[in-house]
């Protein structure tokens, strides 16, 4: 979207040492005076990711004094584990409430996926005014149904159900990481959020795309290659789904990684 719009997006590199977060000195570092907008992800699709409020406040001096947005995508803010708070960007000050653009939904908070409910938030109120022109000639607006529903997901109606089904992932998380972390050749970093663990592959081959395909065709297990996401040497594995199924699919996995020795 950043390129369709004319801009040039500028990548910070993160891997397993990092927790797949940036720091505050990659941040300076990668700032230019061209330099309009920092897109943050917390929790992370696909690392899981989740910003400390250290860590962010550490980001917000960076930005002190600039004019950089900063576009926060928070969908994955009710699904954070091990007692991890979550922390919203533009709560760290009023520098950072001024600057952010809170972008949410409730297609994971709330498992309303195909409903397609999302929004965003910001203080400054010609940048709304701009979207609402953008958005009233694109899809119009929600339908009806999907508006109706989500009032019990932004009301507290269903705080009960949100958290049976956090402790529910966190004990896949927990789960999942233990079965690949068991795998010769894999490695993955326990992630404090969402629903994904993004696997390191790297001892075993350098091209996720092929890894990936190749996985689906030999053992009918479908991940999504780390290229995709910028980074090479890693998948992505949804865990959304129940235990069984997971020890399976880590069963089918590393069947095909011994066959890649």
């Amino acid at each position: 979207m950043v390129n369709y719009a004319g801009g040039i997006s500028v990548i910070i590199n993160t891997d397993d040492s990092s927790g797949f977060k940036m720091t505050a000195e990659q941040l300076k570092a990668a700032i230019t005076p061209k330099t309009k907008m920092l897109v943050l992800t917390s929790p992370s699709n696909p690392t899981g990711a989740v910003y400390s409020e250290s860590e962010l406040r550490a980001l917000a001096e960076v930005l002190k004094d600039t004019n950089i947005l900063v576009a926060s995508d928070e969908m994955y803010e009710k699904l954070v584990f091990d007692n991890i708070k979550f922390v919203a960007t533009a709560s760290i000050s009023e520098d950072m409430f001024e600057r952010t653009i809170t972008i949410n939904g409730l297609s994971k908070s709330a498992a309303m996926t195909g409903w397609r409910f999302g929004y965003m938030a910001s203080a400054k109120t010609e940048l709304i005014a701009a979207m609402n022109k953008l958005q009233s000639q694109s899809t119009s607006n929600i339908n009806s149904i999907t508006q109706d529903a989500a009032i019990v997901g932004l009301n507290g109606t269903i705080n009960e159900e949100v958290e049976t089904m956090r402790v529910a992932f966190e004990a896949r998380c927990a789960e999942a990481t233990n079965l690949f972390n068991a795998v010769d050749g894999l490695s993955v970093v326990k992630p404090n959020g969402a629903f994904y663990l993004f696997v390191n592959i790297k001892k075993v081959s350098n091209n996720s795309m092929q890894f990936c395909k190749d996985l689906l065709e030999d053992q009918g297990v479908a991940v999504v290659p780390g290229i995709g996401f910028g980074a090479e040497g890693y998948f992505r594995f949804s865990y959304a789904t129940d235990i069984e199924t997971i020890k399976e699919g880590v069963r089918r996995i590393e069947a095909f990684v011994q066959k890649q020795k």
